[in-house]
């Protein structure tokens, strides 16, 4: 079974290691109400493959955010309370991310 999970940041979101109990570490990225976690499995080679699923998952994001970054700002999203168009997202404003 395939579950893909979409999340399309707003500000504030963001990623952190938590300790949930002692000796424990989870990766959590998101915030609002979404939200994603990584655990450690509890078997044997878990640790392992959680990180090298971590490694490979800081390059693919570092890779991503370089890629946002190297965007035109002029290519965001439209001017109206839409959001992203097609999608009906609601914003905050009605005037384009310029800054």
């Amino acid at each position: 079974m395939t579950i893909h999970i979409v999340i399309q940041p707003a500000s504030g979101y963001g990623a952190e290691v938590s300790a949930p109990s002692p000796g424990i570490r989870q990766l959590i990225a998101g915030g609002g109400e979404a939200g994603l976690t990584v655990q450690v499995p509890a078997r044997i080679g878990g640790l392992t493959d959680t990180a090298r699923f971590a490694r490979s998952l800081a390059g693919a994001a570092t890779e991503f955010a370089e890629w946002c970054e190297s965007q035109t700002r002029t290519s965001t999203r439209t001017a109206t309370h839409h959001g992203w168009p097609g999608l009906g997202v609601p914003t905050d404003d009605t005037s384009t991310d310029e800054s």
